[in-house]
């Protein structure tokens, strides 16, 4: 199998200097998502040989980008950065991290405030008119009324997986230890809603991947990343991955 690495659309990397690409963002906290996130996927070959099969996917010339962007189709607006995309032959995986985001927002913002909180409503019209059309071919009818009620962020993820694929995935990698433990219910709750307007075709899956993270560094004096180089910041436990099926 081959595995190339990348941050963004340049050439493939080694494991070191995706962290060094990491080490320049901006981080306000230890337990931000993309610290367990870059951090679990140092083991790539062995975790992307799980996540493959649990997908029933095979391939050998795989492609992993972290922060991978997919411009709107029409209107001014910024790309949407997927957290990690999983290219392979004739399919697409978009990976999105969470850990405390869930449990500090129980209310993401949905397309609906989205749309009202902006100075150019019609510029987000045809924005949101852009995502939708990448997902319609993914889905047995998508209600305009309904998708205001979903997660701006669900929609445009959803979207980025569809775009340039026959086959989409979208797996939301979520990181728990006790503080957000009993967060996730509500969490899956709120996708599988999500799942449901979306209403998807056989070629459209959703998954939820549920990882265990106990923090066992809590300060480091330089970014996380680079820490990261010389010890693991987490230690993971119990993994769980589950399909998203509308009316389970």
């Amino acid at each position: 199998m081959n595995i190339n690495l990348r941050f963004g659309h340049p050439g493939s990397y080694d494991y070191e200097t995706i962290l060094d690409q990491f080490s320049g963002t901006k981080i306000n906290t230890l337990r931000t998502s993309s610290i367990p996130l870059v951090q679990f996927w140092k083991e790539t070959e062995g975790n992307l040989k799980t996540l493959l099969e649990s997908l029933n996917l095979s391939g050998q010339n795989i492609t992993l980008c972290f922060e991978y962007p997919t411009r709107p189709l029409a209107g001014r607006g910024k790309s949407s950065m997927t957290d990690l995309m999983i290219i392979g032959q004739g399919f697409k995986i978009a990976l999105e991290a969470k850990f405390t985001e869930y449990a500090k927002n129980s209310k993401p913002e949905t397309i609906a405030k989205w749309i009202k909180k902006g100075d150019d409503s019609n510029n987000r019209q045809l924005v949101l008119s852009s995502w939708t059309k990448l997902i319609e071919p993914f889905s047995r009818g998508l209600n305009n009324k309904s998708i205001m009620n979903i997660s701006y962020q669900f929609f445009h993820r959803t979207a980025s997986a569809c775009y340039d694929t026959n086959n989409a995935f979208v797996v939301y990698q979520v990181f728990y230890d006790k503080a957000t433990d009993s967060y996730r219910d509500n969490f899956k709750k709120q996708i599988t809603e999500y799942v449901k307007i979306i209403n998807p075709e056989s070629n459209l899956k959703f998954f939820l991947w549920e990882i265990e993270a106990d923090q066992k560094i809590m300060n480091v004096e330089e970014s996380p990343f680079e820490e990261m180089k010389i010890k693991p910041l987490y230690e993971f436990g119990k993994s769980s991955l589950t399909e998203i099926v509308p009316g389970n």
